[in-house]
């Protein structure tokens, strides 16, 4: 499935990497114990803007990393209405490979529902193959 991607543009960050392929996919790999703060979210979310031009629709892919936390303030902080971004997200699927974690994740997803679908995987393929094989346009 890996191989159904064309790399388009990535840049590193200081909590990872942000990856854009074709197929509209913008992955964050997150580097292992790291404390995500709002001037974080903030970088992120300019590189994925530079990255996409800020109008290509996106499926994002997020891969933590081991051991990493995140500040309330980044955790609430909107990015799209501080930073007037008005690219949309498609659907979103989240690898997290701790059993713990994965579960906090489901539970909290189902009770804060995000304007787009977001699914918990414990691999990349899987994740990226539902990101690839759903038309997220029509929903």
């Amino acid at each position: 499935m890996l191989d159904l991607l064309v790399l388009v543009g990535q840049k590193e960050v200081r909590v990872g990497k942000v990856s854009f392929y074709s197929n509209q996919v913008i992955c964050y790999e997150f580097n292992d114990d790291v404390f995500i703060e709002v001037k974080d979210v903030v970088e992120l979310a300019n590189v994925t803007k530079e990255l996409t031009g800020g109008i290509i629709p996106v499926l994002n892919l997020s891969i933590t990393g081991q051991r990493n936390n995140i500040s309330t303030e980044a955790f609430s902080f909107n990015v799209h209405k501080e930073l007037s971004i008005n690219q949309k997200t498609l659907a979103e699927a989240i690898v997290i490979d701790n059993l713990a974690t994965r579960i906090m994740a489901n539970f909290y997803y189902k009770v804060v529902k995000k304007e787009h679908i977001v699914k918990v995987f414990d691999k990349k393929e899987e994740a990226l193959k539902w990101l690839l094989s759903n038309n997220f346009n029509e929903q």
